[in-house]
């Protein structure tokens, strides 16, 4: 492949430099909409959320709103949400239960849980050539993997097995014993790349996390950061220094003591923080737009994606998973670590979201600064050090191979 990055001002293999202007350019943005994420694999719901006949949740791919919903015989369908009559979408909220039908707000058509088209008021109006058959809503193709539903808009890409490869492996470790306990969104003020390159990066944490940071200080650091191929990438670590400085930055950073019953309910249930456990974290991100994150030998399991909605907002999803058959105070305990770290306002994420803001503002300076550096990493092959960046350039890798010329300068 000759890459569209390899005349930069860094000097660098084009492989390990990031164009800039795929943050800011409107043209590349329209482009990834229907060369990437109407050409992947894209997670929208866990089977544990569709329990029930009638169930559905909503989501939008590539600018296509969808819907997905639980049918008849327990199957599990996914059509595009909109009226066939005149384009009303069927589904407005995020989620719900229609028990089986989808009546449009606009001219009540109706629709059955496969979305087939059932019946419409006073018909006999549109005389004997109205043929039903031609107002069912096209169907969506689909695949279910260790409960988690991904849907696609390409019908002759591999199967989701093939996609996903080495990286199926982890999601079956993160969340095949698991159900969603619960989903939070908010803005993203940036580019849908910059959320996901963060998850992909690990040398970021000890300098923008201030909680965490402390942990790094006088220790030696220890982790890998992998290529799992396919665009797929693994972030591997074990946990990093001392839980009293971690504590200490608390205090420094909010003014509030934090002992160790900090994390614990009222019921006494207590999950591993993620400086205090033994075992190993891990971050896996799945191209183009998802993440797992697996902290504290499963103690914490969320999971993450981004949806782009212009070149420079995107909407952020998290779902919180829990295991089957734990106890409500572990859950609480769960949903409690989730919401003080990884969302909006959480100590880490908060941090992340403030980051790719600040990145957008320098961006401004594209015409004087165009490019970035990810050169982190050199030895051979596809595995280095946890401050390394393999798994940035193994994004960059698909990302080029889908986007092709819609690149070039």
């Amino acid at each position: 492949m000759n890459d569209v990055w390899s005349r930069n001002s860094l000097k660098l293999d084009g492989s390990r430099v990031i164009d800039r202007s795929i943050y800011v350019d409107p043209a590349i943005f329209e482009a990834e909409h229907e060369k990437i994420f109407a050409g992947t694999w894209q997670w929208v719901a866990h089977e544990s959320e569709l329990r029930a006949f009638g169930d559905y949740i909503t989501a939008t791919i590539a600018g296509r709103p969808i819907v997905v919903s639980r049918g008849k015989d327990d199957r599990i369908n996914a059509f595009f949400n909109t009226c066939t009559h005149r384009g009303a979408v069927l589904a407005p909220h995020p989620r719900g239960n229609n028990a089986g039908s989808f009546v449009c707000f606009y001219h009540a058509w109706c629709f059955n849980s496969e979305g087939k088209f059932t019946s419409a008021p006073i018909d006999a109006a549109y005389g004997g050539g109205f043929n039903k058959d031609c107002y069912n809503i096209p169907t969506i193709r689909h695949e279910i993997y260790e409960g988690s539903i991904f849907v696609t808009l390409d019908s002759s890409i591999d199967s989701l097995h093939d996609y996903l490869g080495a990286a199926g492996a982890y999601i079956t470790q993160f969340t095949g014993r698991h159900e969603v306990l619960g989903r939070v969104r908010w803005l993203l003020k940036g580019n849908w790349k910059l959320w996901h390159e963060n998850f992909r990066d690990n040398y970021h944490p000890m300098f923008t996390h201030m909680v965490v940071g402390a942990s790094y200080q006088g220790v030696n650091i220890e982790g890998i950061n992998v290529d799992l191929s396919g665009g797929h990438s693994l972030l591997a670590f074990p946990s990093q220094g001392n839980p009293d400085r971690v504590r200490a930055a608390i205090r420094r950073v909010t003014g509030k003591p934090l002992d160790s019953d900090t994390r614990r309910t009222q019921a006494g249930a207590q999950i591993p923080s993620i400086s205090e456990s033994a075992h190993s974290h891990y971050i896996m991100a799945i191209f183009p737009n998802l993440d797992f994150q697996n902290f504290a030998g499963g103690g914490v399991n969320v999971l993450q994606f981004v949806r782009p909605l212009t070149v420079d907002k995107a909407v952020v999803e998290i779902v919180a998973f829990g295991e089957v058959g734990e106890s409500m105070e572990a859950r609480q305990a769960r949903l409690d670590h989730c919401l003080d770290g990884q969302t909006s306002a959480g100590k880490i994420s908060g941090d992340d979201t403030e980051a790719a803001r600040r990145c957008s503002v320098g961006f401004g300076t594209l015409r004087e600064v165009r490019w970035s550096n990810i050169d982190r990493g050199q030895a051979a092959g596809k595995e280095g050090s946890k401050n390394d960046e393999y798994s940035l350039r193994a994004f960059y890798h698909t990302y080029k191979k889908y986007m092709g010329q819609s690149l070039a300068p």
